[in-house]
């Protein structure tokens, strides 16, 4: 199980499909989807609220259970989410038991490459904001597993080809496998 994380525009979608094409059985769980599948009061994530935590806390138990079934049917699994330290430890939790290696990998081009990579959805002040928040973390070793900086990727195949190197190391480890 891989959970693909970072700030928007970072490649994490792409990254995702790339990795998928390598196995025969897997699923790939975009957690922002799950987050529109709240019909009725549904909070934007710059809202910040309380209402907006919950439903985080949701989504991510949700990934967390999709993942448990899927497993369980032996398909691999790769999450794509835009996760912060605390995300993180919330996986750690919901996916605590769970029979397979759980790794995740943070992807963190320069706040440029984001930008570039993000320009189509046309919010830069706040992908700036998140991009901001995920280099503090990494700066203060708060993330989980591995950090890439995938700026100089020329395709999300490069920056697959990068990943597998770091899977096969155990530095993207988050849990290992129930005894």
């Amino acid at each position: 199980m891989l959970l693909v994380n970072g700030p928007p525009g970072t490649g994490k979608t792409s990254l995702t499909f790339a990795v998928a094409e390598r196995y025969d059985r897997m699923l790939r769980i975009e957690v922002d989807t799950l987050r529109q599948w709240v019909c009725a009061g549904y909070r934007h994530p710059w809202a910040g609220d309380a209402q907006w935590d919950e439903q985080r806390l949701l989504a991510t138990r949700n990934a967390a259970a999709v993942t448990r079934e899927t497993i369980a049917a032996r398909y691999a699994v790769v999450i794509d989410d835009v996760a912060f330290a605390d995300d993180l430890v919330a996986y750690r939790d919901a996916l605590e038991g769970i029979d397979a290696l759980v790794q995740v990998v943070t992807l963190l081009p320069d706040v440029e490459t984001t930008l570039t990579r993000d320009a189509g959805r046309n919010e830069p002040q706040r992908v700036r904001e998140v991009h901001a928040r995920f280099a503090e973390e990494a700066e203060a070793g708060a993330l989980p597993g591995a950090v890439l900086d995938t700026s100089g990727d020329a395709s999300a195949y490069a920056t697959a080809e990068r990943l597998m190197d770091v899977l096969a190391t155990g530095a993207a480890m988050l849990l290992e496998p129930r005894a």
